[in-house]
């Protein structure tokens, strides 16, 4: 990749172990791992298993050693579901706030959007939303599953020639061609290149490439071993949902009672939406965020997450390619609804993958859903403690992935810790 220090690498040359990874360049597309990547990466060839009439296998018939895996409703028991991103483009030069109609006169407050600005939100078709200026209403929108930008117009004659105002209804005609010829809505910055950075291929349901790295468990004294391997197990794939991997005991029990530690001091109230975000019924956690330069624990297990993501572990900092570690306390009966970790923010760096690691399991509750996954039938796990989930935000054409909606499901019992790594692309 020109100018950036990535080198295309074609997935056999990581198979140079010897194991059962030799044919790695027939079962993978091309990857994109960074120069100088050092780790050992082959397949699992005993992951590529299928049925006798040859369908793939379920996520229940994988022998996952895990708390909870399985689908949220019966084969053909439902679609994708009526939840859609929209964007929203305000042309009018003051500030709006935005409202979600439920009803009552006043509605629920959603956030704002600046004049001249844009926001984004997760909805459901027929839902509607008002924009007010003050106490006057200066534009309506019912939410259609066929329509995903809606454009407050202008009200000077200045602003409705500009170039800005006609790049967003080229944009929305972009829209509509994309989700006629793909069948998927085009949720992202528009226009958006294809990602740089590694995605690993996920071609079927218990496909499992398998990572060696240096940067091996940490307990009280240290490292554990000279070398680690990481597995990494595609629980979900393109077309029928997102692109989803399990990594068990991607941390230490050490590693994560030391997270906990941390992440203790620095918890406060959980906000959403963009623009430092606002309190909402969506999101009852508490969250906060640990620098990597605060433990060497934690630049131990960063340098860990760039082999096993493939990305070089020097860009996943603030000021290069990833934000801060956050980490997230939820109490019983607290959840994050269904949401999308990207949005249209009017630049083209997006988050391009969440690694979310299961720190302390709650007594009960608590699991990771997609519910948009295997056509709508949906993905629900609760991993074991160290566990990791790798899901990809991104599209490889450049798009936010809609089907990568996901929910943090509400605890029942206990109390449950997470962390998220977020991977932007191109950069932060």
């Amino acid at each position: 990749m020109g100018g950036r220090g990535w080198l295309v690498v074609v997935a056999a040359v990581a198979a140079s172990s010897g194991g059962p990874g030799t044919d790695y360049a027939a079962r993978c597309t091309e990857l994109l791992l960074p120069a100088g990547y050092n780790a050992s990466v082959f397949l699992d060839d005993g992951s590529l298993v299928a049925k006798q009439d040859g369908t793939e296998l379920a996520v229940s018939e994988l022998g996952l050693e895990v708390r909870e895996v399985k689908h949220q409703r019966a084969r053909g028991g439902g679609k994708r579901g009526t939840s859609m991103g929209a964007k929203f483009r305000n042309f009018r030069r003051e500030t709006l706030t935005m409202h979600w109609d439920d009803g009552t006169p006043e509605g629920v407050y959603s956030g704002e959007v600046r004049g001249l600005g844009r926001t984004a939100t997760l909805t459901y078709d027929g839902h509607a939303f008002a924009f007010r200026h003050g106490d006057e209403e200066v534009a309506r929108f019912v939410m259609d599953s066929k329509q995903h930008m809606y454009i407050i117009e202008p009200v000077d004659d200045e602003t409705r020639a500009s170039e800005a105002y006609a790049e967003a209804k080229r944009e929305a005609e972009f829209m509509r061609e994309y989700a006629d010829r793909t069948g998927y809505p085009w949720l992202a910055f528009y226009p958006r290149d294809k990602p740089v950075l590694n995605m690993w291929p996920a071609d079927a349901v218990g496909q499992t490439h398998v990572v060696s790295t240096p940067h091996a468990h940490l307990d009280a004294s240290g490292p554990v071993a000279a070398e680690m391997a990481f597995r990494l197990t595609a629980l979900s794939h393109a077309p029928a949902g997102p692109r989803v991997f399990l990594i068990p005991e991607l941390l230490s029990a050490f590693e994560c009672r030391t997270i906990v530690e941390l992440g203790t001091a620095v918890v406060r109230q959980s906000m959403v939406g963009q623009g430092g975000g606002f309190q909402s019924k969506t999101r009852t956690s508490r969250n906060g965020w640990l620098k990597r330069s605060s433990s060497p624990l934690l630049d131990h297990v960063y340098k860990r997450f760039g082999h096993v993501l493939g990305i070089d572990h020097t860009l996943l900092g603030p000021n290069k390619n990833a934000e801060e570690l956050q980490v997230v306390r939820y109490d019983q009966s607290q959840e994050y609804a269904p949401h999308h970790d990207f949005s249209d923010d009017g630049t083209p760096e997006q988050r391009f993958l969440t690694l979310l690691l299961y720190i302390q399991l709650p007594d009960a509750g608590g699991a990771t859903s997609f519910p948009k996954a295997f056509d709508g039938r949906g993905l629900q796990l609760v991993p074991n403690a160290g566990d990791a989930i790798l899901f990809y935000n991104m599209l490889p054409d450049g798009n936010g992935d809609d089907l990568a909606l996901h929910a943090g499901m509400p605890v029942k019992a206990g109390q449950k810790w997470v962390c998220n790594l977020w991977v932007w692309d191109p950069h932060r």
